[in-house]
């Protein structure tokens, strides 16, 4: 379908609702102003109804609203049907609303909460009265949202407090809310089905990083902000208003404290080490013996914050410290086609000569190994807040992360696949970012917000020489099913070097029941990238029994050195520069049709300028890297409230384009067959290195570069979010909601190889069970020639990529009683997608296509590997009421007790099965490449997916996990109190699974001692396939039974 027709519908649909808003604005004028608002990224809300106690609406009153924490004042006036909104809010409990009338006592609503993204429903019943008389109405029980559209949820100050977590990294909370769940085992996150493509806002600014769409550092550190400087944060799920955008995926609106009125702070230190650790299942010796290697982790920091001039000047401060010890155990015991689970080798597996195995023997042997491995993190917050009138806000703020891991490039605990050792290496991470706000009140009916953001993010990583082959190797290395014997093709690297300026400015303007919000932001993001992926190359065996002879080769021997499948490389120079500016404007609309109905409406225009990639004179579309036109984001939502305000309809539709990434950006500066050049070799291509040695120079006779292009219409991915939701308050602190959501990615980005001439000729493999018993046959097409012989692979990047997913969430919710309260989050989901894969399948799209068929994705359409169908996450905390014992004794030891829990249950994700290549019959036919059974290249993946099974077969572990917190709280004199905690985390230890062993087949052909010996061949099945390779998990890098103790001093 060509770009025009779909930019003209997106065009037509953001034009009637732009009209819309526009026409509002238009018959506005000269007309009755209110005070309704609409909350600001980082900031909060409240509104509210003014009635008499008979139920009739009071117009034109006075609503003053204070909070006497921060020094906060603002006055506004009802409209003539008694409805008011107070906008743009410092999200912070103790708010103050004083309603005053003529002929009405004085209402006064007391602690009131606002919170970030949300706006706080205030109801006003007032009473006649003749004489001065004030109503006072404690308003801790909260009203539901009744203008909200939209799917999102609130993790507030207490659970943040008081539920138990491992590493102390925030937003790893997102996963208590319905709609999310693991993208991997890191520490990464997935919104409706959506590979990555999240955004993380700090305060209003973004602080995505770019580059891999990731949070700030990335999962590799432990957290770029501290947890102590988190106030509340809010998900995202769907339904978003226009002023967020490029968030594909879901958005995490994160809040940082302030100082107050009041100095307050804490001191903290939580502690781990190995006595209460349950052992990783894959943490075994060269014996297979399980064992637990000593770790320890401190975390130390504090926070204080206050006034420096009361009601005016305020500042909070924060640091923590962690420094861990985390040994890594490494083993190739992982369920491999030529290796016994103790890494010797099968019997038949090496057929060289006994010195040859031996020491190829020994090679393997050397990645059973306990690793040591630091990992030290630093960081800084500070904050400074001003309010030099009732009218203006400034706030700023600055946060460092510093983070250094040696041999920390790779997080398991352990791992039974041989990546924890030759890949391995060092890693360091620096995050800072500033930020500036400005909010001034026009009038009581408008408001502007400007804001100013600075973020930078670096990460490096590095060889470590202690754990480099013995023979000098410097290459990667696979041989059949073992991918993990060479070092790591993308270290030594500087990537990313992340530097972003955001302005962004925004004007609210209340009309009539229309409160219009204009919003323009500009992004200039610059990237740097010091890095060559496969600088140094990486080989293919299809066998250990090659493999062991060019390790040990024989002299005299003419093939020593030449007996791998392939040798990939790439050249060219390591330092490259992209910059990506955004261009967006946006404008929203909330229309309150009565006091029942709300409409949200919304149209959002983004624009991005890229630097454009060199220009490869044999293909002029490597030099054009479309910057589309058409990205119209129109957003439309409503709520409907009933039986007085305790049902809450909402619903609402909306498209939200993604971002590309930064790294694909760098990519097409490198790969265009010019500029770095990647180049596949056979043993027999002229120029090919002699193994373990790789070349010098790219002017090899015979050698042909891979080039990479964006198709020269390159559209912006987006996905189509629709949700209904009902909500209901069951009672005055409990709510429950249930929601249907659909969501639909289009224009994803995939690749093929236009260098492939369409297939010409099929091939049938037998299929035998490993016994060798056939069980069926495949017929696959073979792609025997290329076009243009001077280029191996032409990647072309284009928008074949499809998501479809729809779930129904449920959430109760109750907030703390007397002494207790909980969560509930159950989503049933399902998501299948075009091939995709998982978030970090979806960053750099210029390795060479993946798919079976070359060019069709719809062949890919399966089972996506984010795919979930249950996933149900309760937590709560149960504390006893204080009781008067008596005794100052009894009530220390007896008082301040409380218990919280996260239970989480989960159904597996999936992974493909993979067909290794052993030996193919090349005497049947000759296929372009041999790492296939069709002849077509998968490039820098060691495996092709088997075509005859469904996609994301092979399913990953279930997920039962319970993480308890015991807290015993000491009440100190002037409001101080020291505070114990003992966590466990996965307490009963059920393992979860989250690497299986995804060989299912070997090809291989008949051999010389047959008739037409190289004309059949076989896909035998390997028992092994599905078996458990590794059970990681965020922090740790296992999710194996872990425990910490913790004391915290408040003042």
């Amino acid at each position: 379908m060509s770009t025009a027709p779909r930019v003209s519908r997106l065009l037509l649909r953001a034009g009637l609702l732009a009209g819309s808003v526009f026409a509002f604005n238009l018959a506005a004028i000269n007309l009755e102003p209110i005070a309704f608002a609409q909350s600001l990224a980082g900031l909060g809300a409240l509104n509210g109804t003014v009635a008499d106690a008979a139920g009739a609406v009071v117009p034109k009153a006075t609503i003053v609203v204070t909070n006497p924490k921060i020094g906060l004042k603002r006055e506004i006036v009802a409209s003539s049907d008694g409805n008011f909104e107070a906008s743009s809010l410092p999200p912070e409990d103790g708010y103050v609303v004083t309603v005053t009338v003529p002929g009405f006592a004085t209402y006064e609503v007391t602690k009131v909460s606002v919170h970030v993204g949300q706006t706080t429903g205030v109801p006003i019943k007032l009473t006649v009265s003749q004489a001065t008389e004030t109503v006072t109405v404690d308003a801790s029980i909260s009203e539901l949202d009744t203008t909200r559209s939209g799917v999102s949820a609130l993790v507030d100050q207490k659970e943040i407090n008081d539920l138990p977590i491992n590493g102390r990294r925030v937003d790893q909370f997102v996963l208590l809310t319905p709609g999310v769940t693991t993208d991997g085992a890191g520490g990464q996150v997935t919104f409706r089905g959506v590979p990555g493509n999240n955004i993380f806002l700090q305060d209003g600014m973004d602080v995505t990083q770019q580059w891999g769409q990731d949070d700030a550092g990335s999962t590799s550190a432990f957290s770029p902000l501290s947890q102590d400087a988190v106030q509340e944060f809010q998900v995202q799920t769907s339904g978003y208003s226009a002023e967020f955008g490029h968030a594909a995926g879901g958005i995490i609106n994160t809040l940082t404290k302030s100082g107050t009125n009041s100095f307050h702070g804490s001191a903290f230190e939580f502690f781990k080490n190995r006595t209460l650790n349950a052992t990783d299942p894959y943490s075994l010796d060269s014996a297979g013996n399980s064992f637990n290697p000593p770790n320890w982790r401190h975390q130390v920091g504090g926070s204080v914050g206050g006034p420096i001039i009361k009601d005016k000047l305020f500042f909070f401060g924060n640091t923590e410290i962690t420094r861990e010890s985390r040994p890594l155990v490494s083993s190739t015991t992982g369920a491999k086609t030529e290796l016994n689970p103790d890494g010797s080798f099968v019997a038949g597996a090496c057929l060289a000569s006994a010195t040859q195995c031996a020491a190829a023997q020994a090679y393997i042997q050397r990645t059973f190994a306990v690793l040591p491995r630091k990992l030290n993190e630093n960081v800084g917050f500070l904050k400074v807040d001003y309010r030099p009138s009732d009218k203006d806000s400034v706030s700023m703020n600055f946060n460092l992360m510093q983070f250094a891991s040696p041999n920390g490039t790779v997080s398991a605990s352990a791992l039974a696949d041989g990546s924890g050792f030759y890949p391995n290496g060092n890693q360091i991470d620096l995050t800072r970012w500033a930020r500036f706000s400005e909010t001034h009140v026009v009038s009581p009916t408008a408001l502007n917000e400007f804001r100013f953001g600075w973020f930078k993010d670096t990460r490096k990583q590095s060889i470590n020489q202690a754990i480099t082959p013995s023979n000098g190797l410097v290459s990667g290395l696979s041989v059949n099913d073992l991918a993990n014997l060479g070092l790591s093709v993308n270290i030594p690297n500087s990537q990313p070097s992340e530097d972003r300026f955001l302005f962004v400015d925004s004007f609210s303007k209340t009309v009539q029941k229309h409160q219009l919000k204009f919003g323009a932001e500009t992004n200039y993001l610059r990237d740097v990238e010091n890095a060559l992926f496969f600088a140094k190359g990486t080989y293919s065996y299809g066998d250990i029994t090659s493999w062991a002879e060019d390790l040990t080769p024989v002299a005299g021997d003419p093939l020593a050195g030449k007996r791998y499948n392939y040798f990939l490389q790439s050249f060219g120079p390591l330092l490259t520069r992209a910059i990506v500016r955004d261009y967006n404007f946006y404008a929203q609309d909330q229309y309150q049709v009565n006091h029942k109905l709300t409409l949200n409406l919304g149209v959002r225009y983004e624009f991005n300028r890229f630097t454009q990639p060199p220009l490869n004179p044999d293909y002029p579309q490597t030099g054009q890297l479309n910057e589309p036109l058409g990205n119209v984001a129109p957003r439309i939502g409503f709520a409907y409230s009933m039986n007085e305000g305790a049902t809450v309809l909402r619903g609402g539709y909306g498209i939200s384009y993604a971002r590309l990434p930064s790294a694909s950006v760098i990519r097409l500066q490198q790969r265009n067959g010019v500029i770095q050049k990647t180049i596949f070799f056979t043993s027999s291509t002229p120029g090919a290195p002699t193994f373990p040695g790789y070349d010098l120079a790219s002017n090899l006779s015979g050698g042909s570069p891979n080039s990479t292009h964006a198709d020269t219409n390159l559209k912006t991915p987006y996905t189509e979010q629709a949700d209904l939701t009902l909500e209901q308050k069951i009672d005055k602190k409990t709510t429950l909601d249930v929601a249907y959501l659909l969501n639909v990615g289009q224009d994803f980005l995939t690749r093929k190889d236009d260098n492939l001439v369409a297939p010409t000729q099929t091939f049938t493999y037998i299929i035998q069970d490993a016994s060798g018993k056939q069980t069926g046959t495949y017929t696959t097409p073979i792609y025997t020639a290329v076009k243009d012989p001077r280029y191996q692979v032409l990647n072309h990047i284009y928008n074949g990529g499809k998501i479809y997913y729809d779930a129904l969430a449920v959430s109760m919710a109750r907030r703390q009683s007397k002494s207790t309260s909980f969560n509930l989050a159950y989503t049933w989901s399902h998501a299948i997608d075009l091939g995709l894969g998982a978030g970090a399948d979806n960053i750099y799209y210029t390795d060479p296509p993946l798919s079976v068929l070359n060019g069709d994705p719809k062949s890919e359409k399966g089972r996506s590997p984010l795919d979930q169908r249950h996933r149900l996450v309760a937590s709560g905390l149960i504390a006893n009421p204080f009781h008067a014992y008596g005794s100052e004794l009894l009530n220390q030891s007896l008082n301040g007790w409380q218990l919280s829990a996260i239970e989480t249950y989960a159904t597996p994700q999936g992974v493909n099965s993979d067909v290794s290549i052993s030996t193919l019959p090349t005497n049947a036919f000759s296929g372009v490449y041999n790492s296939t059974i069709s002849g077509d290249g998968i490039g820098f993946a060691a495996y092709q997916r088997v075509p005859f099974v469904p996609r994301s077969n092979l399913n990953l572990g279930t997920t039962i996990r319970t993480d308890l917190r015991l807290t015993k709280e000491f009440k100190l004199p002037k409001e101080e109190s020291i505070t114990l905690n003992f966590e466990g985390f996965n307490v009963f230890n059920y393992i979860t699974t989250t690497s299986v062993q995804q060989v299912a087949y070997v090809a291989s052909t008949n051999g010389a001692d047959t008739p037409n010996p190289g004309t059949i061949g076989y896909l035998t099945a390997q028992p092994s396939a599905g078996t458990g390779t590794a059970s990681q998990g965020f922090p740790d890098g296992t999710n194996a039974r872990r425990g910490q103790v913790s004391v915290r001093y408040t003042f």
